[in-house]
Parts: C-alpha cells; sequence; structure tokens
C-alpha cells in the first residue's frame, strides 16, 4: 500500500537515515518529488519527537577517533569531506576544524612522500581562540595606550606667575603669512621670564599636488622648504615650547606620503607632542590647571565662534580650566561659566592675514594674534589677554620683573 502520510514517508525510508536530518530530507525530496527539502527535514524532526523508539541506532563514535594519524590523499577539505561522509551529523566545515586542530596538536600529520621531505622553516600555526586571545590584548592596550597618550602633566617648581601663549595657523609658505610678526612673538615669548608656548597646529600651508593640485602649482615655497622655516621658527622659542599639537595641513605628508615630518621634528627635540589632543595638566605652585587643547572640532558657530569650546566641555571630555581650539583662524578669547567655575574659550587666530579663498566666500582678514594665559601659583585665578604683548607687560609686572 501506498503511504498516505508524512508520517508514513518518513517511516518507509527511515533505515536509510544517518543521523543528519538536512540529509535525510533531500532524500526524501528525490524519492518524493514532492514538498520541498526543508519541510521533509522538519517532518524528520516531528517524527522523531513521536516516535523515538522508531528511529535506528547510529554509532556514537567520538568524531576525533575518525580523523587517521596519517594522511597521504589530496587536500585537508579532501579529509573532511570523507569523514564527514562518515558521520553526516557533522558538517564539512567543523570536520576541517576538527582537522586542522588534530594538526595543530601534532595529532595528524600528512604523510612524507616517497621521493622527498619537505621542512617548513615558517613559524606553526597559532588556533582561532589564541589568535582571538592575542589580538584583544593588542587591541586592550591600543585603546588604553590612545587615552593615555592624549594626557601629560607639567609640574614648575618656581612660584612666580607663568604665562602661557597659544601661537596656531602659522601657515608658512603662504604669500600672506605675517613672518614679521611670527617672528617677533616667539622672541618676545623666549625673551620674557617664565613665559611659555603651547602650539594648536598647521605650522606650514604644506599642500601638495595629491589633494590641492591649484594651490600647490602656486606655492611659491615648496614644502620641504616650509618645513625647514618651520624648524628655525621652533628653534626661535628658545625650548619654552610646551606641548605642540598638529594641524590637518600638517598632516596630509603623514596622508599622501606616509610620513610624519612633525613627528620626526617633535622627537628629535623632545617636545611633547600628540596629532589631534593634548591635555595638559599644569601643576604651579600649589595650584593645578588644566589645559585642553585641539587643533580642530565639530561645532563652529558664526554667531559665537567661543561655542565650539563650550561644546567640547558639555560633552565632558574633559573638565578643563582653558579650552583651545584653533582652524577656523577666528580670534577670540572669552569666558564662560560652568558649575560655579569660571573657565576659558580661547581661539588664537592665524598668522595667514590674509586667505583669499576665505575672502571668496564672505570672511573677512584678521589681525594676527596669540592670547596668553596667565596663571596664579597662589590661588586659582587665570587672567587672559588676546593680545600678547599686553599680556607679557601684566606677567612682568606680576612678578616684579617691570
Amino acid at each position: 500500500m501506498e503511504p498516505k502520510t508524512t508520517h508514513d514517508v518518513v517511516r518507509a525510508f527511515i533505515h536509510e537515515w544517518t543521523g543528519n536530518d538536512t540529509e535525510y530530507g533531500r532524500l526524501l525530496f528525490e524519492r518524493t518529488c514532492e514538498k520541498n527539502p526543508n519541510s521533509w527535514r522538519l517532518a524528520t524532526q516531528r517524527f522523531k519527537a513521536e516516535f523515538p523508539d522508531e528511529m535506528p541506532e547510529i554509532e556514537k563514535n567520538e568524531p576525533n577517533e575518525l580523523i587517521p594519524d596519517e594522511w597521504e590523499g589530496g587536500s585537508w577539505t579532501d579529509l573532511a569531506k570523507i569523514l564527514h561522509n562518515k558521520r553526516p551529523d557533522i558538517s564539512v566545515n567543523a570536520w576541517k576544524d576538527r582537522v586542522y586542530q588534530a594538526r595543530l596538536n601534532g595529532k595528524l600529520i600528512r604523510k612524507a612522500h616517497n621521493d622527498f621531505i619537505v621542512t617548513h622553516l615558517k613559524g606553526p600555526k597559532i588556533s582561532t581562540q589564541d589568535l582571538w586571545n592575542e589580538i584583544e590584548l593588542r587591541t586592550t592596550r591600543a585603546i588604553s595606550n590612545h587615552e593615555s597618550e592624549r594626557w601629560a602633566d607639567i609640574h614648575f617648581d618656581g612660584k612666580k606667575y607663568i604665562g602661557i601663549a597659544f601661537a596656531a595657523d602659522q601657515h608658512i609658505g603662504s604669500t600672506f603669512c605675517d613672518m614679521k610678526r611670527m617672528r617677533e612673538d616667539a622672541e618676545m615669548v623666549a625673551e620674557t621670564p617664565n613665559c611659555y608656548a603651547i602650539m594648536g597646529g598647521d605650522f606650514v600651508d604644506n599642500f601638495l599636488p595629491a589633494d590641492k593640485a591649484f594651490p600647490a602649482a602656486k606655492a611659491t615655497i615648496l614644502p620641504d622648504k616650509q618645513w625647514q622655516l618651520m624648524e628655525h621658527y621652533i628653534d626661535m622659542f628658545d625650548g619654552d615650547i610646551l606641548a605642540v599639537v598638529a594641524g590637518n595641513h600638517d598632516q596630509w605628508t603623514k596622508k599622501y606620503a606616509g610620513i610624519d615630518p612633525l613627528a620626526d621634528i617633535m622627537e628629535d627635540r623632545d617636545m611633547l607632542y600628540q596629532c589631534d589632543e593634548l591635555n595638559v595638566r599644569v601643576f604651579l605652585g600649589k595650584q593645578p590647571y588644566h589645559i585642553a587643547v585641539r587643533h580642530k572640532r565639530r561645532g563652529n558657530s558664526q554667531i559665537d565662534p567661543a561655542r565650539v569650546v563650550k561644546k567640547m566641555w558639555e560633552d565632558g571630555e574633559t573638565d578643563f580650566d582653558i579650552g583651545v581650539v584653533c582652524h577656523n583662524h577666528v580670534p577670540i578669547t572669552a569666558p564662560f561659566t560652568r558649575h560655579g567655575v569660571e573657565r576659558w574659550a580661547i581661539r588664537p587666530g592665524s598668522y595667514k592675514v590674509i586667505d583669499k579663498f576665505a575672502e571668496m566666500i564672505g570672511f573677512a582678514s584678521d589681525r594676527p594674534t596669540c592670547p596668553l594665559a596667565i596663571l596664579n601659583p597662589e590661588t586659582r585665578e587665570i587672567q587672559v589677554f588676546t593680545d600678547l604683548r599686553q599680556g607679557v607687560r601684566t606677567l612682568k609686572i606680576l612678578n616684579g620683573d617691570e
């Protein structure tokens, strides 16, 4: 009599079941030409649940016992397929993993060729788990190092006021870079006792043909000479630079040529340097001060140029006393209060006093600025001057040097 139900069909061929429901579903589909393999797979599972005693006994040997000690056939995948035929309930990929582990543990080797022996001098492969552990450790260290590299502590032993000038966006190489003012400011910092500088990036114009073909073609000073002049400019400060962050123009060489001239220059002078952001904790006498410096950051506002610095604090990146963001060539110094504490937003402006692109899109040119923050060693007190000269005069008076 012909089978009438799906259970009857499953039962009719159950002696051919090998333990793999998927394979058995395909077999039933081929025998009946009805339904589809997946429907027969589900029907088999229902049959197993309802009539467990009718299922044939499948040999339950430990799967790895089927793996030979030596293999002289084709590829390791071929071996996995042979093993799958013996134990269809284990997929080919699963057998490949088992074969790999057996090889790794020295329990499976390829039978030596009769005519020659190959000895490969490469290091042993590691298991996937060991690889995961190694990469996890590496990424954990990278994340930790990335965070720690953004922080630095600077201790001053003296009990006098100190001044910190913030200079950025020099754009050496531009026709309209005010080199005279740059030199004068650098010499003023170097010659003033207890006066130092933090640099905010874009030392060089550094237009490269790969990125900005037209400005690069019009450059009056080639990038290699720009870097040479930048080194000379750094040395004008006579060692009074506390920290440096890179600007996007400085990073173009790294982006397109794979080398970082700024990093090399900083390392050669043992200067504190970070590409994107630095959080400098200045310990002066009894007072700690936190200065956060970035070249560039999202959140700019044409209505309130200080907004980007305030946003940096509000986003909870750091609880700074002075926040510095450069890049936009808009000079401003502005106090703001958060949690009852007065803080300062500083945007240094630029020594590139004329910017044809900025003028074209409606931005006015501005005078070069190098703001100065004066820190009190006795009490938490910060005085900020937009003009370096006015700030230096005040610093000398406070320290009795005038």
